[in-house]
């Protein structure tokens, strides 16, 4: 049998094996005893609230012990965890890598089933750079919709909290129940953050954890306005009706922005794209005058100067209706 043909089998193994350990083993939820004694502190801890909030921040970054270490010295890992977090993905950082990597490889072998020249070998790689890439696109799709999804939830979650308060709940107490009230993702977040703190960590450090996770500016007005008011004391209610109705308000010139700022795209969409559709209607009529712009020396400067323009007016365009509110 042709060992390109073993390889390749031998790839797709491996591939179908990590997707179901990536994917199935990160569903496998810890048992009770295992997530207390992740969270438990010592003594030391115990005598050190900054230490014992410490313990309560480390990760696992996967389930063999040597991986874990290795990862948990590497820079970006957390950075990766916060990425798959604010995403809504159950996954682990090696997880997450073991993926990738298995999907860059079987990408760079399979081309080799068909060919095996220089060409391919170029493909190959190019292919397996572009399989590495894809589980990154879909984390940062999947993010920017989660996040999209829970600043369209904020307004909502403010309102049943500050009623809450007017009736004489804490501000913990209203969190609980208006994530009893509001629908995934955000719930998810606010349950989080509630056993947070119900598990030790501060209430300061458990929502400064909620704006790293959903890391959006509205939320951090949000916590902003809770943390002075914890500190200089004040009607948190009345605050955050205050940043509700900012919040409103922001989002209704967002859309007339939007309106008005739509006539100008369109236009510079039809202006940017005019010159490469003349461009390609002359290339199809006649290729030979065409040619010379990719021939002579002249022509590839004039070239190069019209594709620096284009690019210039579109950076213009985009400066001009860029409007920040």
């Amino acid at each position: 049998m042709d060992p390109i043909v073993i390889l390749i089998a031998a790839m797709v193994l491996l591939a179908v094996f990590s997707l179901v350990i990536g994917l199935g083993g990160s569903h496998n939820k810890e048992g009770l005893g295992d997530r207390l004694e992740t969270f438990r502190s010592d003594q030391q801890a115990q005598a050190d609230p900054e230490a014992n909030s410490l313990s309560l921040r480390k990760r696992s970054y996967s389930d063999f012990p040597i991986l874990n270490t290795f990862l948990s010295h590497l820079k970006g890992s957390e950075k990766v965890a916060l990425q798959l977090d604010r995403a809504g993905v159950p996954l682990r950082v090696g997880e997450y890598y073991l993926i990738r990597y298995t999907v860059a490889a079987l990408f760079f072998v399979v081309p080799f089933a068909f060919s095996q020249t220089l060409l391919t070998l170029i493909l190959s790689v190019l292919l397996a750079t572009v399989g590495y890439a894809l589980p990154a696109m879909y984390i940062g799709r999947r993010k920017a919709s989660r996040m999209s999804r829970m600043n369209a939830q904020l307004a909502e979650l403010l309102d049943l909290v500050a009623n809450s308060l007017k009736s004489g709940y804490g501000l913990m107490q209203s969190l609980d129940f208006a994530a009893r009230q509001i629908s995934d993702p955000l719930s998810a977040e606010v349950r989080r953050t509630l056993r947070d703190a119900n598990l030790g960590m501060s209430t300061e450090e458990a929502l400064d954890a909620l704006g790293e996770r959903v890391s959006s500016p509205d939320l951090d007005m949000v916590l902003t306005a809770i943390n002075i008011q914890r500190s200089v004391g004040g009607n948190l209610a009345e605050i955050l009706e205050s940043v509700t109705f900012t919040m409103r308000e922001r989002k209704r010139i967002r859309g007339e922005i939007s309106t008005l700022t739509s006539q100008g795209i369109m236009t510079g969409i039809l202006i940017g794209g005019l010159p490469v559709g003349v461009g390609l209607r002359f290339m199809v009529i006649n290729p030979s005058y065409m040619s010379l712009l990719f021939t002579e020396t002249a022509g590839r400067i004039i070239l190069l100067a019209a594709v620096g323009l284009e690019g210039l007016g579109i950076l213009s365009i985009k400066r001009v209706l860029a409007i920040e509110v």
